[in-house]
């Protein structure tokens, strides 16, 4: 990756061309000054812990393509360090290494985060953060925004979403230190730990901060743990400053390895070696016997996931959905609107 910047010196700051835009996404020159029609796809599958579905919005492949480079430039604007989420060499993992060693931990998630990503505060992100003349703040808001929301499938939407609440999350910091904590994010995952019991008050001033940007905490993901209580933070859980697997992780990796010996599927065996693989970031000898099986099948493995890549690349199936989007109409209609309130 490319050095990393103040976002001062990024090209999206003050950008005021269309022409530019498109170059910088690796578009054609005249690229914005055409309508263009996207199709996303919408599914929702099983949580994984049983607890109802979750909603997926995929883009299309194009449309996919256009988000990343906007992800690219994003990534290369200079964050605060407690920010985990969009950075390379950072994940769920590093954002719980990070209170390994802190006695006391609260932990708190937004609700409904993307969803609550509107419209108009991403473009007021835009125009206002990022200076962008009206326009090109509007087709960045079209480009990276579903039915006036952040898409889940989108590459662009952690980073995306980040910035629009960005003067939030400074002030949400500014509260750990107030109470001598230690702040992390990752996406809508919040984490404060200290050396000292964590004040109740650090949780309720959080909460007033949330709503007043129209947001709410899930009650489901506000934990409190104590000095030798065990902790889970991301999905990373810790036991006297270790990382360790959660019980229900292991138990998931158990009932695919026994799916796997009954079913004997390539794919069964396929999703078992991605499971185990997330684990073993967490504990690199969990499960030695398991890891084991699927070696065995390595090389299927790797041709599975040859032949997958050959075949979605020669299908290049259209996304189903019944709803479209447009770029340039939409944008287009916003302008009319909103000059008409003017006037």
């Amino acid at each position: 990756m490319s050095k990393c910047y103040p976002i001062e010196n990024s090209p999206l700051y003050r950008l005021r061309n269309r022409r530019r835009l498109a170059e910088l996404l690796y578009l054609p020159k005249n690229y914005f000054q055409e309508e263009h029609t996207y199709c996303y796809n919408d599914f929702s599958r099983p949580k994984p812990n049983g607890d109802g579905k979750r909603h997926f919005t995929v883009p299309p492949d194009d449309l996919k393509e256009i988000q990343k480079h906007i992800c690219i430039l994003l990534k290369r604007i200079i964050t605060p360090e407690w920010v985990m989420s969009g950075k390379k060499s950072c994940s769920y993992i590093t954002n719980a290494e990070i209170h390994l060693k802190h006695r006391f931990v609260r932990t708190m998630d937004i609700s409904k985060f993307y969803d609550s990503a509107q419209r108009s505060r991403i473009y007021n992100m835009f125009s206002q953060t990022f200076k962008m003349a009206s326009d090109i703040a509007w087709i960045m808001t079209e480009l990276v925004t579903y039915n006036g929301m952040l898409p889940t499938g989108s590459p662009s939407s952690q980073l995306v979403v980040y910035w629009t609440y960005f003067d939030m999350f400074q002030r949400i910091n500014e509260l750990s230190e107030k109470y001598d904590c230690r702040f992390s994010l990752y996406v809508d995952d919040m984490a404060f730990s200290s050396d000292f019991p964590i004040k109740r008050q650090l949780r309720d001033e959080v909460s007033v901060v949330l709503r007043k940007n129209g947001l709410l905490a899930k009650s489901k993901k506000d934990h409190y743990y104590q000095a030798n209580d065990f902790k889970i933070i991301t999905g990373v859980g810790i036991k006297q400053g270790k990382k360790i697997v959660p019980n229900n992780k292991r138990k998931q990796i158990i009932e695919l390895y026994v799916q796997c010996k009954k079913s004997g599927s390539i794919y069964d065996i396929e999703k078992l070696n991605g499971t185990l693989c997330s684990l073993r970031q967490i504990e690199p000898s969990i499960f030695p016997e398991i890891y084991g099986y699927v070696h065995c099948y390595e090389k299927e493995l790797k041709k599975l996931s040859r032949d997958r890549f050959y075949r979605v690349k020669r299908e290049k199936k259209p996304y189903r959905t019944k709803q479209m989007y447009n770029v340039v109409s939409n944008m287009n209609l916003v302008e009319q609107r909103k000059e008409g309130k003017q006037c």
